[in-house]
This record gives C-alpha cells, structure tokens and sequence, in this order.
C-alpha cells in the first residue's frame, strides 16, 4: 500500500468529533477551524482523492502545522495525523528547496555564524548555543571493562556542529554504563527535515543511508528527541532510541553516582518525546537521578514550542508566538539552568532567552548528568 493509500485509511478513522481542538498550538492561536486536525484532515483528504487543487491558500493551512502530535495523543480513535499531513505535504511538493544541513558548505556556514556576527535569524540561532569543544570523531568508544552491547550514536547534521558537548557528554555516560559507542562516518541527516517539508524521495535515501551506517549494531542512540522519532518510525529495525529513554532505564539502577546541584532548573518535555515517541515520563525520571535538586517543569510537557523543525526559521512569527509563554516563565522563575532534549527546542529557546536579556545557560540534559557524574 502507497504512501497515499496510508493515509487515506488514516483519515478514514477520524470522526471530526472535535475533541483534539483544545489541544492544538495552532487552532488556538489562529481559532480557524482550518488549522485545526479535523480540518486539515479534512483538507489533506480533498487534496489526496484530487477534490481541491493545492493552491497556496491549502498550502498555507498545512505548512502551518506543527507535527507536534498532541492530536494524536487526545485522539480518542487512533488517527495517525502525521502520516496524513506527510503524505499531503509530499503530494504537494516542496514550495521551496528542502532545508537541509547535510552539506559540508552548509555545515560549514553553520560553524563560521557562530564565531561571526552576521545578521539574520539564522545566525542568531547559531550564536544562541555557546558549543563545548570539537565534534567526537568517527570511530569506536569502547568502556573501560568488556562492553554489553555496541550502540551507534547519531551526530546529527546541526548537533554535530551546535551540540558537540552533549555529544562528548552521551559518549562518557553510555561508557560509564557499559556501551562500546560507534559513530558513522557516513551517518548524517536523520531525514526529518526533508519527510516533513514535502521531499519523501530525499528522507529515504537519508535514512537508507543511517540503515546501512548501522547495520549489525545492538541499537542506535540519537541525543535529538526529533532524530530519534525519525528513526524509531522509519528504520524500526535498527532498534533506534532517545538517549532520555535509553537512561532514564539504566541510570537509575546503575552503580554511578550523580552529586547533587545546587541550582534553579527548568526542564523543558520536546513534543517529540513527550507526543511523538510518547516518553514523556522518561525526563522527569531521569533528573530524579539528581539528588537534592530544584527543577521545574517548563510550561505543559508535549506543548510545542514553537520550533517545529524547520518553522523557527521559515515561520518566525508563529514560532516566537508558541514560545512567548515559555519565556514568560523563564522570566518570572530565573532559573539558572534550562534543560531540553531536543536541539530546535534548544536553539528556539535559546534565542528567545538572549533576545529577552535572560542570563541562562541552555543545556542537554546528558551535559548536566555528565558534569554531575562522580568519578571513581
């Protein structure tokens, strides 16, 4: 069955019985029932049996959407929402060339905006993160004692450049845990950017690419909640999981010690681990590793904020709206430390954080636990 046929079946669950509205960033902010599920079920299907014609008023209605899910975890019939909007964004087309940082030229562009001050958001975003060193190189990490298992660990196309030490922080915690880390040379772009923008034939030979990358490991590691769901949902048999959820099940019970922190934390739930992989627990479970320590949620774990992969750049407005909130009460709390897990989360907050003149460092939470981490 095409990928059309899918998401037919897929619309063909939902009731339009409403009870998703509440629950979407978009309708509320908008309160146009086109950008709403039930609408833009409803839009998709015309579009997919060839009812409507994919003008740019369409385009408008479901280029606006998120993909944060939060639909379908209120859906009381199981409507696969995204695969719906996926497939409609693919019959459409890109309406511009696809982003993408898999390129050395862009990857390089990238790394000079951080060190130069260029105007433009783009720019901005890549100043928001201060980085921690040089990208882990390709190869193999082995632990100090005989290794349980051998996990890939994707750098990602703008971690590698803008998170480089929750790279170098994953690598110790999983050694530390018993894990021999690979990483790929030729691992780059999970493929999220493309499926979700309209170039399907672009995110498969992506994720073809991290299938024979990974090929005959015990699983794959992605520190990006955004990569990890890519993954988890295109090449499930690589065993592929969020590093949240990867130590939120082994920390806990593990012989490392984790000293405690005397600081003001919030903690920031990506919809992408919270809705799309549906392991929102799993970050609240990991920081109870931490001993002792203040931390508070950020705004409603599973909201978006804004970043929606490629949206913080291509629709700024209506992603610095979703994350008004989340600085409001960045601002009024003043906490020291901000935790996410999902590096556009990170960069969007970031951004907003400095923009509002607020003195806080912005980190993964695996930088925090490694920094924590008690040497023997």
């Amino acid at each position: 069955m095409n990928d059309r046929n899918n998401a037919l079946q897929a619309a063909d669950h939902c009731v339009k019985c409403g009870l998703c509205l509440p629950h979407c960033p978009t309708y509320r902010l908008y309160a146009d029932e086109a950008d709403s599920p039930r609408g833009r079920i409803a839009l998709a299907e015309g579009l997919l049996r060839g009812l409507l014609s994919p003008d740019a008023n369409l385009r408008e209605h479901l280029d606006r959407c998120l993909l944060c899910r939060a639909c379908e975890v209120h859906c009381p019939s199981g409507v696969r929402f995204s695969r719906i909007i996926d497939a409609a964004r693919n019959e459409l087309g890109p309406s511009e060339a696809p982003p993408s940082l898999d390129h050395p030229l862009a990857r390089l562009g990238l790394a000079l905006a951080r060190h130069l001050p260029l105007p433009g958001q783009r720019a901005r975003l890549a100043r928001a993160l201060p980085g921690g060193g040089s990208t882990p190189a390709p190869g193999h990490y082995p632990p100090s004692s005989t290794p349980h298992s051998r996990l890939g660990l994707l750098t990602g196309c703008v971690t590698r450049i803008q998170q480089t030490g929750a790279l170098q922080a994953a690598i110790h915690l999983l050694n530390a845990l018993g894990h021999e880390v690979v990483i790929s040379a030729a691992a780059a772009c999970c493929g999220a950017l493309a499926a979700h923008h309209g170039d399907r034939a672009t995110a498969a030979r992506q994720t073809d690419t991290l299938r024979q990358a990974f090929d005959g490991l015990d699983g794959v590691i992605a520190i990006a909640s955004g990569c990890a769901l890519q993954l988890h949902e295109a090449l499930p048999k690589l065993g592929a999981e969020d590093l949240i959820t990867r130590l939120a099940r082994e920390l806990p019970d593990s012989d490392l010690r984790i000293a405690s922190l005397n600081a003001r934390i919030a903690l920031h739930t990506p919809c992408t681990l919270a809705n799309g992989l549906r392991r929102g627990d799993d970050l609240p479970r990991l920081m109870r590793c931490l001993p002792e320590t203040d931390w508070q949620p950020l705004g409603r774990p599973g909201d978006c904020c804004g970043a929606a992969g490629m949206h913080l750049l291509t629709r700024l407005a209506q992603a610095e709206r979703l994350r008004q909130p989340l600085l409001d009460q960045l601002l009024r709390e003043r906490p020291a430390l901000l935790l996410t897990s999902n590096i556009g989360c990170a960069l969007h907050l970031a951004e907003g954080a400095q923009a509002h003149g607020l003195e806080i460092e912005v980190l993964h939470p695996v930088e925090l636990l490694a920094r924590q981490l008690e040497e023997d």
